[in-house]
């Protein structure tokens, strides 16, 4: 063989497996997707630039949504109050604001809340806020001709209209169509949304009446429901803040991750007293205009908190870039961990096929609520299928970092199980490429490495893997195939 055929068959192969990574690459855009959420966007302040009409926050919808798009996300989901006063014109002005989402076509998922509960917006919001099925997106209506959910790349989306403070009514009948969709067999993740809140924090009026203790069986039935179907994350407004926490149901049988939305709108509030033993903080954030975007990658889904400092009326400045505050998520096939402000990681064990990992150190966080309550961590782990060049399964690490921060406040031994060579646990970056962190081998197949961030690791085998499989390693774990958890 010639020296021009050699250099002629081994560039097409080269061209063949660039075109296998391209093919890949295309999958895993298809698999991996995400939606946003915004909260509150009632204006009732002074606002110079003429914009915020109608009683809504048109600046800050424009800009939450121009991140949307930029972004790329499925679809854009509100947790109520979409106005101020509730009029027909402000319903209308808070759907015309959403410009750049229809010219992206992205559609909008909204929810009436208490500045909404009128019956003349009821009926505006059936004739111009329901949606309808459609190609990818399945939509079913509860009985009560508002509540509704929608069904999307196998993830589920429940929104309910619950709003009137001490009504019990409402909560009874929702309940059951609430269990019927999170249990249904037609998806892997569903998220419940509603404008107000499980157990409030500036507000204590919430979803089953006017304190946080209102009717305890109601509270009951609903939290099992979730946990029995599955649903992780229920996602609401109403607070004008930032609140991330578990809740413990009445009775204690059930719990739920809350997550309150933040504010989009003139009014920032505060935390009072008094404050529920059946919850436990993770995460607070004041007085910032915000938005969330959540991430569904198979088994695993990652929440992105994003804020910006309003101005002194409550407004959001146009050429001020939303910063990253928080990154929190779970996985299907991992483990979750509630470390108090000095435990110990050692809890935080977990196993994957032939992989096992341990945490070894303690959470020395002292960060608080604004009301002094510790917060605790919330530690979860996911796992994606090792690839060609690596000695263990890649593990995915969230809630380490404390909110306002992409590193925690402490340092932490991550400790992995391997097989097979010299190794070394490697970091993914963003653009999936990893870096080698320093590291331990010990006598009984680990390797451990000193870390102070969540993100995704694996073992890697001396000589490094090459860039096939670095990038293959990349593109694999964004697409999220993995194999069912042994238990």
């Amino acid at each position: 063989m010639n020296l021009k055929t050699n250099i002629r068959r081994r560039l097409a192969r080269l061209s063949v497996v660039c075109l296998v990574l391209l093919i890949c690459s295309l999958q895993v855009q298809a698999a991996k997707w995400s939606f946003g959420v915004t909260a509150d966007t009632q204006w009732s302040g002074t606002d110079p630039t003429g914009n915020n009409i109608n009683s809504v926050a048109v600046n800050q919808i424009k800009a939450c949504n121009q991140a949307f798009v930029s972004a790329h996300v499925d679809f854009v989901v509100q947790v109520g109050d979409l106005c101020n006063d509730g009029t027909t014109t402000a319903l209308q002005t808070r759907l015309d604001a959403n410009s750049a989402l229809n010219t992206a076509a992205i559609p909008f998922y909204g929810l009436r809340g208490n500045h909404d509960d009128n019956s003349t917006a009821k009926t505006f919001f059936q004739s111009n806020y329901l949606p309808t099925s459609k190609p990818g997106a399945t939509v079913a209506v509860a009985s009560d001709g508002i509540s509704y959910s929608v069904t999307h790349n196998n993830t589920k989306v429940v929104l309910l209209d619950i709003l009137t403070e001490d009504s019990t009514t409402a909560m009874d009948a929702v309940t059951p169509w609430v269990a019927s969709q999170v249990k249904a067999s037609d998806h892997t993740q569903s998220f419940v949304f509603s404008h107000k809140t499980m157990l409030g924090q500036a507000n204590k009026d919430n979803q089953f009446g006017g304190s946080n203790d209102a009717n305890p069986t109601q509270q009951n039935n609903f939290m099992k429901a979730l946990q029995d179907g599955g649903t992780r994350y229920v996602i609401s407004g109403h607070d004008h803040l930032y609140h991330r926490s578990e809740v413990t149901s009445p009775d204690g049988t059930a719990k739920v991750e809350e997550i309150i939305s933040g504010s989009d709108s003139s009014g920032y509030f505060t935390p009072g007293a008094p404050f529920s033993t059946r919850e436990q903080p993770f995460a607070q954030q004041l007085r910032k205009t915000g938005y969330t975007i959540y991430s569904v990658d198979g088994p695993r889904v990652t929440g992105q908190y994003f804020g910006s400092t309003p101005l002194a009326n409550g407004d959001v400045d146009p050429n001020t870039p939303f910063a990253l505050l928080e990154t929190f998520g779970y996985s299907t096939n991992g483990k979750q961990f509630i470390v108090a402000s000095g435990g110990s990681l050692s809890a935080v064990q977990d196993t994957y096929g032939t992989t096992t990992m341990r945490l070894s150190g303690t959470n020395t966080s002292t960060v608080k609520t604004s009301d002094g309550r510790l917060v605790n961590k919330d530690i979860n782990t996911g796992w994606t299928d090792r690839l060609a060049g690596f000695a263990s399964d890649a593990l995915t690490l969230w809630g380490v970092a404390d909110v306002g921060s992409a590193t925690s406040s402490f340092s932490f031994t991550l400790t992995m199980s391997y097989s097979g060579g010299d190794v070394y646990i490697a970091r993914q970056n963003a653009d999936g490429t990893w870096t080698r962190l320093t590291s331990t081998v010990n006598g009984d197949g680990t390797v451990s490495a000193l870390v102070n961030s969540g993100g995704t690791y694996a073992v890697a085998s001396v000589p490094e893997p090459g860039g096939v499989a670095v990038l293959g390693m990349g593109l694999i774990s964004a697409a999220g195939l993995t194999r069912k958890r042994h238990k």
